[in-house]
């Protein structure tokens, strides 16, 4: 299941910011955050796929999430159902509840895969950053496999934290009583099981929990500053 694509590495000068070379390495293109930038280093990393123990870990947290919604449901405790009166309400709903999931999930999201990688390859770029005679052909190596390294870690925390969003939703879901397919169709629809429904739920607000976070942080940081 792993993917191909290119990972560019380009090494400028400190004193001329002449391109002091660049190194391809096999990798799927996509950019590298401006974060992964340093004075005299430009990093273009490639996008890849997670690994497959990342995989089991994303579905694994859904499982689980799944087992204790539907204990949830079997014993009865949970909430009644949730009916918006509307589509209006279904979607304001929605957006609450995986508002609240990506909030409670923010102060976790330190121990999820990725960090470590990140922090390796930003001492690498400083560290060959600094060398006052420039890179050498090592030292592009060096840093064209820590931004590959990184670009997996960061597909694997994609998978990982998608799963423990899912997981921590359905759960939510089963006991508050929200279900996204009763709630658009109606009270009186049975069409599939409420624990069923939980886990569709918890799936759909566990996708939507990125683009609400990134969303989030667009707003309480501003507008990027211009380049």
């Amino acid at each position: 299941m792993q993917g191909q694509a290119s990972t560019t590495v380009e090494v400028e000068s400190a004193r001329g910011g002449a391109t002091a070379g660049s190194v391809r390495t096999d990798a799927a293109a996509a950019a590298t955050p401006r974060s992964d930038q340093q004075s005299g280093l430009t990093v273009v990393a490639a996008s890849q796929q997670a690994g497959p123990g990342a995989v089991l870990a994303g579905f694994g947290l859904i499982a689980a999430g799944a087992v204790a919604g539907w204990a949830i449901w079997r014993s009865g405790i949970s909430a009644a159902k949730i009916q918006p009166e509307d589509s209006t309400g279904v979607f304001l709903t929605l957006l609450v509840f995986a508002a609240a999931v990506e909030r409670i999930l923010e102060p976790f999201s330190r121990w999820l895969p990725g960090r470590a990688a990140e922090a390796a390859l930003t001492r690498t770029l400083t560290e060959v950053d600094a060398r006052p005679d420039g890179p050498t052909e090592a030292d592009r190596e060096a840093v064209a496999a820590a931004t590959a390294v990184v670009a997996r870690a960061k597909a694997n925390r994609t998978i990982v934290a998608w799963g423990l969003a899912s997981g921590l939703a359905t759960v939510a879901s089963s006991a508050g009583g929200f279900y996204i397919l009763h709630a658009v169709a109606g009270g009186d629809w049975n069409g599939v099981a409420v624990w069923i429904d939980a886990i569709v739920t918890g799936v759909m607000v566990g996708s939507g929990t990125k683009p609400l976070h990134d969303l989030i942080n667009r707003v309480q940081n501003g507008p990027p500053s211009p380049a």
